[in-house]
């Protein structure tokens, strides 16, 4: 193994002379001379050392190194194998901590005796040598950073980059993040401690030489961090949890508070990526409840405070569900790109849930796409692992309702379309799209009856076990609906029905049972799908889904009875997306659009639409994004008044790429409300023909006053041909 011997340097600086070359994953041991710059072995070494008259300097460092394949804009992964002391440490300071020494003329070295220690056994207990108290080590590093790409860093002080960390959570075992800003990283290390707690009172901890083991790794972000935040993960020594901390810097001496709010804010940047949805002002509230703010290098007259945001396992788990045991390496793996060079043991446990039945070809194909040969198991076994080269993929064959009913258990689910639309979840993000050959869903008559219009049939009896899918399409009496669980088939001849609406691939079925296909209303295939938006980087790095490119966001409005939330899901199931996630978004109809709407029925219909499209639930910096109402909704109510308007369109920026208007003349739209059981205050005619002015209006608006691609749809035509149409333009890049 490699040794590094330390060079002490006495800042962090690009000087362009590197004092070694390691390689990634590569275990090597650096090391570091005492804080005051020269080893000692006993009490009058010690004296001899302080006493001198040109001083070795304070907290030498050992660097920089070079690490192979660091660039700017990368992050240095530094492992922390192990640390072990040299020699005895001490506590020796005139200047530093909340209560520094008096200085006096006759200020020497036994008027300020030093606390020195030494370890008496292989447990790691501390000797003091003068009160005899026994104490455990506790090593830590002191000072760690990268090389700036302008400036120094004084040792003893701290930078973006790093420095004088001062915090006993960068221990044995742990991980710190450190971002790049020149190539080859150029790191530094140094000012180990034998012992310290958090804060650093005294404004100094029990400074030794030692070896420090460790092993690196280069990360990119998925994407860039902002605030360049410096984090650390590992088992923390105080609550001996696995646990994360964002670090923060003051830039002033004794200054406390400025590295509190500097690890708040990045705190937020951090959270953001894990909770991707989340918005920024529930993530300040909830670093109340589960970020607690440790002091690192608390008071000093001479170097910058430092502090930490630490969330626990406990807590993070609160946050981000997982059933890995090991949570950080998943949350490292959703904020960076996976390293060629990882050499992690532990594999990521990935759990699927797979409709069972014939979507089990469904889980076969996804499989072979990613090159896993099909196991071969027991046809009646439902839950089994699958090993990969990253992964373990826990297979779990379940019916439709136990899928969705416990969405959130599942990291990836395969469904059918088909029931998707029916019963609807609104947290699948839909990632991949299989086509099921010629799968679509139709009304089916008998064969004397082909030629008879479709308006006769939706006037009689018509059994189905798509209820809602039939609704969505057609204005249908509810008595007119015969549920069935299956085998629609047999209500004709039984008497049930006059005709059914029903899946239909090869037709076969519906010929021995004397049906024709009448009206294809939608086709649909099989969707690979997730409800944890935030672990799209795990799943990415895992090849498990490609990589994102190409996010849209498209936008259906129109008033109610014009089609727009069908068109809308349609869409999202149609396969326009094919490999590319996508997302159904109801801003109005989420939590946050019920939670305001009492503001609306108290005529503040500006805060209303303000406040729906700042804090909506939103992913369209991560997944391409199909909105069921949006901004149209948002400004029609008040579209006299051209002002506030303007402050609500700023509001929802950034705008959708294409806003598709479905338009429909209000006498239409009131025959199809009519027979909806769910009747609200925007159905009665009279109402449906004010907006109908009004949509004009803003559809109008929109068009002179924004860059927003506003496009007409006829309404009045079937579902799938709008979903045909829409996907043509977005395919063509054509406005019409």
């Amino acid at each position: 193994m490699k040794t590094i011997k330390c060079n002490g340097s006495i800042a962090i600086e690009n000087t362009g002379n590197f004092v070694t070359k390691i390689g990634q994953n590569e275990n090597v041991v650096v090391e570091t001379t005492n804080a005051f710059g020269d080893s000692f072995e006993s009490l009058a070494d010690l004296e001899v050392l302080m006493s001198m008259e040109n001083p070795p300097h304070h907290h030498p460092l050992t660097g920089p190194i070079y690490v192979e394949g660091a660039n700017p804009g990368d992050f240095l992964k530094v492992h922390i194998e192990k640390i072990e002391l040299n020699e005895m440490a001490q506590m020796l300071s005139k200047s530093a901590g909340i209560a520094p020494l008096e200085r006096t003329d006759n200020f020497d070295f036994s008027s300020r005796f030093p606390v020195i220690a030494n370890v008496q056994d292989e447990e790691g207990t501390l000797r003091y040598f003068k009160n005899q108290i026994d104490l455990k080590i506790t090593p830590c590093i002191g000072m760690i950073a990268t090389t700036p790409s302008e400036g120094r860093i004084k040792t003893g002080h701290i930078g973006v980059t790093g420095g004088n960390f001062d915090n006993p959570f960068i221990a044995e075992g742990v991980d710190i993040y450190l971002p790049v800003e020149i190539e080859g990283a150029g790191l530094y290390l140094g000012d180990v401690h034998a012992k310290q707690a958090y804060g650093e009172l005294s404004g100094i901890a029990l400074e030794t030489s030692a070896n420090v083991e460790i092993k690196v790794s280069v990360l990119k972000p998925w994407i860039p961090f902002e605030a360049s935040p410096i984090f650390i993960m590992g088992k923390e020594p105080l609550t001996k949890q696995n646990s994360l901390a964002v670090i923060g810097i003051g830039k002033n001496f004794k200054n406390g508070d400025e590295a509190v709010r500097d690890a708040f804010f990045k705190s937020i940047e951090v959270v953001k990526r894990l909770k991707p949805t989340m918005d920024e002002m529930m993530i300040r509230s909830l670093l109340s409840l589960i970020g607690n703010s440790m002091a690192g290098q608390a008071y000093s007259n001479t170097s910058e405070s430092t502090s930490q945001i630490l969330f626990t396992e406990k807590e993070l788990r609160s946050i981000y569900k997982t059933e890995n045991p090991d949570i950080l390496k998943e949350l490292e793996l959703c904020l960076f790109k996976a390293s060629e060079n990882d050499s992690n043991d532990q594999k990521t446990l990935i759990t699927i849930g797979a409709v069972k039945g014939r979507l089990q070809k469904v889980l076969h194909k996804y499989l072979e796409t990613l090159g896993i040969e099909i196991p071969k198991v027991n046809p009646r076994m439902l839950v089994y692992d699958i090993e990969t080269k990253k992964c373990i993929l826990r297979i779990h064959l379940l019916k439709w309702a136990d899928i969705t009913k416990n969405y959130n258990k599942f990291d990836l689910v395969i469904y059918g379309a088909d029931k998707w639309l029916e019963n609807s979840n609104k947290a699948f993000v839909a990632l991949k799209y299989f086509e099921q050959n010629d799968c679509r869903m139709s009304i089916l008559v008998p064969e004397a009856l082909k030629d008879y219009p479709l308006s006769y049939f939706l006037e009689r009896k018509i059994a189905t076990t798509y209820p809602n899918v039939l609704k969505q399409n057609y204005p249908i009496n509810n008595s007119n609906i015969v549920n069935m669980e299956g085998s629609v088939e047999a209500s004709i001849k039984m008497g049930w029905a006059s005709s059914i609406f029903d899946v239909v691939e090869t037709g076969e079925t519906a010929k021995v049972n004397g049906l024709v296909e009448h009206t294809e209303v939608i086709k649909f295939g099989a969707v690979l799908a997730t409800a944890r938006i935030d672990k799209l980087p795990l799943f990415i790095n895992l090849g498990l889904i490609d990589s994102i490119t190409d996010k849209r966001c498209i936008a259906f409005d129109g008033i109610d009875g014009s089609g727009k939330s069908t068109l809308a899901k349609a869409l999202v199931q149609s396969g326009l997306f094919a490999n590319s996630p996508v997302v159904l978004v109801e801003p109005f109809s989420g939590k946050v659009g019920k939670d305001a709407f009492s503001l609306w029925k108290n005529g503040k219909y500006d805060l209303w639409a303000k406040i729906v499209g700042k804090q909506h639930w939103t992913a369209r910096n991560i997944v391409s994004t199909v909105y069921d109402r949006s901004i149209l909704t948002s400004i029609v109510d008040i579209i006299e008044d051209k002002e506030k308007v303007r402050s609500i369109l700023k509001a929802w920026e950034p705008f959708p790429d294409y806003l598709f208007y479905c338009k429909v003349s209000a006498k239409e739209a009131y025959e199809r409300n009519k027979k909806r059981s769910n009747k609200d205050e925007f159905d009665s005619l009279e109402s449906l023909e004010e907006y109908e002015i009004k949509y004009e209006e803003a559809v109008q608006f929109l068009k002179e006053e924004t860059n927003i691609k506003v496009i007409e749809l006829d309404a009045t035509l079937s579902t799938q041909k709008n979903v045909e149409k829409v996907k043509e333009i977005l395919q063509n890049g054509k406005c019409e």
